[in-house]
């Protein structure tokens, strides 16, 4: 890719550094970053940024704790039995809406 200003050829940043970069930012900015990361990741980036700058990393990190215990625990049993009914191929499926989906990520990835 070139520079459009300088004419010069430079890396093209791939999709993860792209979006490691817009989440740094929106970070240090204190801006809204639904989409760019799962609501915990934001909460864990935002307390390390806080504790860094104010050295309340305790405090930080006890707010994630607390956010931890309140989601549920891992439904083992639920689990196991739609992976049965997918291997009994009793497991309902849409293959339009599946293939929809991809769609839609092609799009995202290629525009």
């Amino acid at each position: 890719m070139t520079n459009p200003i300088t004419n010069y050829q430079r890396p093209v940043p791939n999709e993860v550094q792209m979006r490691k970069s817009a989440e740094k930012q929106a970070v240090k900015a204190g801006a809204p970053t639904a989409g760019l990361l799962p609501a915990s990741e934001v909460e864990v980036a935002a307390n390390k940024a806080a504790a860094a700058s104010t050295g309340a990393e305790a405090a930080g990190f006890a707010k994630v704790r607390e956010r931890i215990k309140q989601e549920p625990d891992f439904d083992r049993a639920k689990v196991d039995s739609i992976k049965k009914a997918i291997q009994d191929g009793q497991y309902p499926l849409n293959p339009r809406r599946i293939a929809e989906s991809f769609v839609a990520m092609e799009q995202m990835i290629s525009g």
